[in-house]
C-alpha cells in the first residue's frame, strides 16, 4: 500500500526550460549521507530516524533518484569542502561520486575561494612547484572522478587584497591573472577528459574582467564561469555574451555557471539570458547558478518558512525555527511545509530535552543533534528549489501580459509602487524580459545596453555591493559567498 509519505516528489519536472539552479552542497550534509552509506546504517541510530523516514537517512539524497524522498538532479560540490584523498574519496564523497549519473549533474567547483583563504593548504612560495602542483593535480582528480562539469582552478582577484596578501604572497591583480593561466594549462596538459571544464571569469571592473577574458579566452575548454564582476553586474554579463557571440567563443561551449545567487530575481534574470542565447546563438546552451544559503542559514538556527511574491517582496523567508527542549517527545507536526518537513514531528528536531548530554558529554543550550541541522538543511534545500521554480512561474505568467519598454523606466524609491505592473513580479524583472530579447536581437547590441545602463544599474543589487564596495573599487568579493 502507498502512503502519502511514501510517495517521492521529483522537483526537476518543475523545471522547464529555466537556468538550472544547483544547491550548493554542504561537506556536512555529504559527511551524514555518505557515512551511513559506508557504515551500512550504523552512523545514525535507527532509534534517531524519523517515523516516517520509510527509505532512512538515504531519503535525504536528493540526487538519488529511487530512494530521495524528493529529488532533483542537479547539484553543485567543491573541492574546497571535499576528501581529496583519492584513496579515501569514495568513502567520504559517497553522496557524490556514488551516485545514478544518468539522472544527476554535478557542477564541481574548484575551490578557488579556499585555495585563497588558505583553507586548502598551497606552497605560494614555490608557485609552480612540486608541492603546488600535487594540490592541483590532487583537484583536477577529484573534480574528474566526482563531476560532469567543472570550474577551472582560477585564483580570485582578492587574493591579493590587503586581508589575503600575506596568505598568499600575490600582490596585485597581474598575479591573481597569471596563477589563473598556469592553472588554466595544467589543466589542459594534465586532464583525462573525463569532465568538462568551464573556464573561470574574473575581474574587478570592466577593465579588468576585459584584461582577464583576453588572457584566457583561447583556453579549449567546454563552456564559461562568471565570477567577480561578470557575476553581479548583468551590464558586464550582457556586454561579455555579446563579445563572447561575435568571437565565436559561444559556439559549442554549451554551459556557462554563474558563481553563488540566491535572489529569486536574478534566478528570472538568468532564465531570459538562457532563453535568448538559445534562440539566437547556441540551442544547446544552459545557465547555471548556484547558492548554498539553505545549508548555511542552518548553521544559525534559520529555516525556510514561507515564500513571499509582491513588487515589494519577492523573496523566500528565513526564520528562527522551534529549539526548545520542552518538545523533546513531542507528537506535534514540524510547522513548515516541504517534502522533508510533513515527514517530521518536533520530537525529530528538538532532540535533547532538559538534563541531556550532548556527544560532548555536556548539556548544550540547544535541543538540537547535529543531525537536527542535516534534517532542517534538507528542508531548506526543497524550498529554496521550490521557490526558483515559482518564481521564474509567476514571471513567464506576468510577461503574457505586461512587455515594458526600459525606454520608460524611470527609477524611483522603495515607497513608490507606482510603476508596478503585477502584483507578484516587480516591475525590474519585467522591464528587464523585454530588453534581454532586443538586446540579442538588435544588429547594434551593445547600444541597446549602454542606453539601458542606468536600469542595468538599478538591479545590482546587494550582490554588486559586496562584491565591489559599493562601486569605489574595494574588493569585496570574497564576503559574498562561501565558494568559488
Amino acid at each position: 500500500m502507498t502512503t502519502e509519505n511514501s510517495k517521492q516528489e521529483h522537483l526537476g519536472k518543475y523545471s522547464r526550460d529555466f537556468a538550472v539552479f544547483l544547491p550548493a552542497i554542504s561537506n556536512f550534509y555529504n559527511t551524514f549521507i555518505s557515512k551511513q552509506r559506508v557504515t551500512k546504517g550504523e552512523h545514525i541510530p535507527a532509534e534517531r530516524i524519523p517515523e516516517s523516514f520509510d527509505r532512512g537517512v538515504e531519503g535525504l539524497n536528493f540526487i538519488n533518484p529511487d530512494e530521495g524522498y524528493f529529488t532533483y538532479p542537479t547539484a553543485l560540490y567543491s573541492a574546497g569542502h571535499a576528501c581529496l584523498d583519492m584513496d579515501k574519496v569514495n568513502d567520504r564523497d559517497s553522496m557524490c561520486v556514488n551516485r545514478d549519473r544518468e539522472f544527476s549533474t554535478i557542477v564541481g567547483d574548484s575551490g578557488g575561494y579556499q585555495l585563497g583563504k588558505g583553507v586548502i593548504k598551497f606552497d605560494w612560495k614555490d608557485f609552480e612547484g612540486n608541492k603546488a602542483n600535487e594540490v592541483r593535480s590532487n583537484i583536477l582528480n577529484w573534480l574528474e572522478l566526482t563531476s560532469d562539469w567543472a570550474m577551472t582552478l582560477d585564483v580570485p582577484t582578492w587574493a591579493a587584497d590587503d586581508l589575503n596578501s600575506p596568505k598568499t604572497g600575490l600582490t596585485s591583480f597581474q598575479d591573481t591573472l597569471d596563477g589563473t593561466i598556469y592553472n588554466n594549462k595544467f589543466f589542459q596538459k594534465n586532464r583525462l577528459g573525463q569532465t568538462k571544464f568551464l573556464n573561470v571569469l574574473q575581474g574587478d571592473d570592466w577593465e579588468t574582467a576585459q584584461i582577464w577574458y583576453d588572457a584566457v579566452k583561447d583556453f579549449e575548454f567546454e563552456g564559461w564561469a562568471m565570477g567577480g564582476i561578470n557575476m553581479c553586474d548583468m551590464e558586464v554579463m550582457l556586454k561579455r555574451l555579446i563579445i563572447m557571440r561575435d568571437e565565436k567563443k559561444l559556439d559549442g561551449k554549451d554551459w556557462m555557471h554563474v558563481l553563488g545567487t540566491s535572489q529569486l530575481d536574478w534566478a528570472c534574470f538568468l532564465t531570459q539570458v538562457q532563453r535568448q542565447v538559445r534562440k539566437n546563438i547556441n540551442p544547446n546552451f544552459t545557465i547555471s547558478f548556484d547558492s548554498a544559503s539553505a545549508f548555511l542559514s542552518t548553521a544559525n538556527g534559520l529555516v525556510y518558512t514561507q515564500n513571499t511574491f509582491t513588487p515589494s517582496r519577492f523573496s523566500f523567508i528565513m526564520d528562527k525555527a522551534p529549539d526548545d527542549k520542552r518538545l523533546k517527545g513531542s507528537e506535534i507536526q514540524f510547522p513548515f511545509d516541504s517534502g522533508i518537513g510533513r515527514r517530521l514531528k518536533m520530537k525529530d528536531v528538538c532532540w535533547y530535552g532538559e538534563g541531556d548530554l550532548n556527544k560532548n558529554n555536556k548539556e548544550g543550550k540547544t535541543s538540537w543533534d547535529s543531525f537536527s541541522y542535516v534534517l532542517m538543511m534538507a528542508h531548506n534545500v526543497y524550498n529554496q528549489i521550490r521557490a526558483v521554480q515559482t518564481a521564474n512561474d509567476l514571471n513567464d505568467i506576468e510577461m503574457l501580459k505586461h512587455k515594458p519598454q526600459v525606454g520608460h523606466w524611470r527609477k524611483t524609491k522603495g515607497s513608490d509602487n507606482t510603476d508596478e505592473f503585477s502584483e507578484f513580479v516587480p516591475r525590474n524583472i519585467l522591464y528587464f524580459n523585454t530588453l534581454v530579447e532586443e538586446v540579442f536581437s538588435s544588429e547594434k547590441p551593445m547600444d541597446v545596453i549602454n542606453n539601458a545602463s542606468s536600469f542595468l544599474a538599478d538591479i545590482r543589487g546587494t550582490r554588486w555591493q559586496r562584491a565591489t564596495g559599493g562601486g569605489k573599487g574595494k574588493n569585496n568579493f570574497s564576503s559574498l559567498f562561501e565558494g568559488g
